[in-house]
């Protein structure tokens, strides 16, 4: 037996390292309370150090900066046939994907490197992943087969105003509790160990910070973080620490989720939502949970498609849009995107930044996990706590930030029997990332690169980004491409286990 969290309480529970998923008791199902209703590089990595080399550029294994393979003519590949394969991540910013490979090759599993990466992606990645903020995944796991939702979206606290009650660390508690194999605390301290230290700005983050740097001038929580001694913002490869943030990153991995969601930090959050006029209480912290449902699943062929819970807007739209695009071609995807959203209630003019980001991975024996987050608006609310470090998500109740969340579009993909993992896959913002996702991962049952070869072609952008691990014979039996954004800079990760 081994120590852990239980994400529903924070208190600590005792986890049999085999059949963990069964040995949680079963979790209620609360009614879920989301958004809305509805109205480039990439990096195959196998060992080695690559701490120190600037990132937003591909990174070999031996720690050699080099051109973009894509430029090249080139396709990302990893052989997962190998005994020694431990699994593969996609991601919009490096340093978190890095920190999925790190758990990935100490013998963690799919859940447990997407909880990694997360809490990463709120270190590196803020005004999409704060901690602050809530999103959607879907986990495979490799013993059941079964694809479930995992809904941690933010709320609407009990008195209204415009900050949000976050989910993201009930969320991610969850997910790694019910379906993980780690300890909590290997998951969170590659987070944890970044803010605490520093790391060089990616070119992904740098140029999430120019994008936002009236809203970050425009708050002193932010500038605090963001903003150099001199003025401005930090720019690529400048080294930041968020000292702050690591405190909290440190109780939330010796306490569990009730490091974050009582105690100091919630009491430095409910203090910041009162500076600015929000109306956030310790009882919506402390009442927060997170919910699993089924997957809904859509035949596609030869394989099966899983969708988010249709009791969700994300639901809703991610069966809407996946019907629309269906021998869509690449260059209608934005208007068929946009007519969706339209029929469903939505503004016409939603293309914009939602602060959201969509990340995936797999490992070596068949568990995969399709996630994503959204602060409701790029860095949400801008209220930051003082102490804590974490900005606030903008209510789910402001309109159209409150949409963001129905635009979140995880997706898994597998035989049709479900014995495979063909992809894990995620799109996000506004609704081109859904409609990005969807069609690349409809080409899943043909060639090897026609994943990679689809996304590139599709209206996926920074801000509504769309990537996916594709593994034409399945995660566990043959090689996997990497499908990163082609207009953002993340990376996609392989890993080698301990003993490979």
């Amino acid at each position: 037996m081994r120590p852990n969290f239980d994400p529903k309480s924070g208190a600590r529970i005792a986890v049999p390292q085999r059949n963990k998923a069964r040995s949680v008791p079963a979790w209620r199902r609360p009614a879920v309370l989301g958004a809305a209703v509805l109205v480039g590089l990439s990096l195959t990595a196998c060992s080695g150090s690559d701490a120190d080399a600037p990132l937003g550029v591909t990174v070999g294994s031996n720690g050699v900066v080099r051109k973009a393979e894509r430029e090249a003519g080139r396709r990302p590949e990893v052989d997962s046939s190998a005994s020694s394969f431990a699994g593969a991540a996609v991601a919009d910013e490096p340093r978190a994907a890095l920190a999925a490979r790190e758990v990935l090759g100490k013998g963690g599993n799919a859940a447990d490197a997407a909880a990694a990466l997360y809490f990463a992606l709120s270190v590196t990645y803020p005004a999409s992943a704060g901690l602050g903020g809530g999103g959607v995944c879907l986990v495979r796991d490799a013993e059941s087969k079964k694809v479930e939702t995992v809904s941690f979206l933010t709320r609407r606290p009990r008195e209204g105003g415009a900050v949000a009650v976050p989910g993201n660390v009930r969320g991610f508690g969850l997910l790694q509790a019910r379906f993980g194999s780690l300890d909590w605390s290997a998951v969170v301290a590659p987070a944890e160990r970044l803010a605490a230290t520093g790391v060089p700005v990616s070119r992904a983050f740098a140029k999430q910070l120019a994008a936002n740097a009236q809203t970050i001038s425009g708050s002193d929580g932010l500038q605090h973080g963001f903003m150099k001694p001199g003025g401005g913002v930090y720019r690529e490869l400048d080294s930041f620490d968020r000292v702050d943030l690591a405190s909290t990153l440190a109780l939330i991995r010796s306490r569990g989720v009730s490091g974050f969601y009582a105690g100091q930090v919630a009491a430095d959050l409910v203090a910041a939502s009162k500076a600015g006029g929000g109306k956030l209480s310790l009882d919506d912290l402390r009442d927060y949970r997170a919910a699993t449902m089924p997957a809904q699943s859509v035949s596609a062929g030869s394989t099966t498609a899983y969708l988010a819970g249709r009791s969700l807007g994300a639901g809703k739209f991610a069966e809407a849009i996946w019907k629309a695009t269906q021998g869509a071609s690449p260059s209608s995807l934005l208007d068929t995107a946009n007519a969706t959203a339209r029929r469903l209630g939505v503004p016409a003019d939603i293309d914009r930044d939602f602060g959201s980001t969509a990340f995936a991975t797999v490992d070596g024996k068949g568990g995969a996990v399709a996630c994503g987050v959204t602060m409701n608006g790029a860095f949400g609310s801008a209220l930051t706590g003082r102490s804590s470090g974490v900005t606030l998500a903008a209510s789910p109740a402001l309109d159209p930030q409150g949409l963001a969340s129905a635009f979140l579009m995880p997706l898994i993909v597998t035989s049709a029997n479900g014995e495979r993992v063909y992809l894990s896959g995620a799109g996000a913002g506004a609704p081109r990332g859904a409609a990005s996702i969807a069609y690349a991962a409809q080409q899943a049952s043909t060639a090897t690169d026609s994943v990679v070869q689809a996304l590139d072609a599709t209206p996926a952008t920074r801000t509504s980004p769309a990537s996916a691990v594709f593994c034409p014979a399945g995660v566990t039996d043959g090689g996997c491409s990497l499908a990163v954004n082609p207009k953002g800079d993340g990376v996609g990760v392989s890993a080698v286990g301990v003993g490979g």
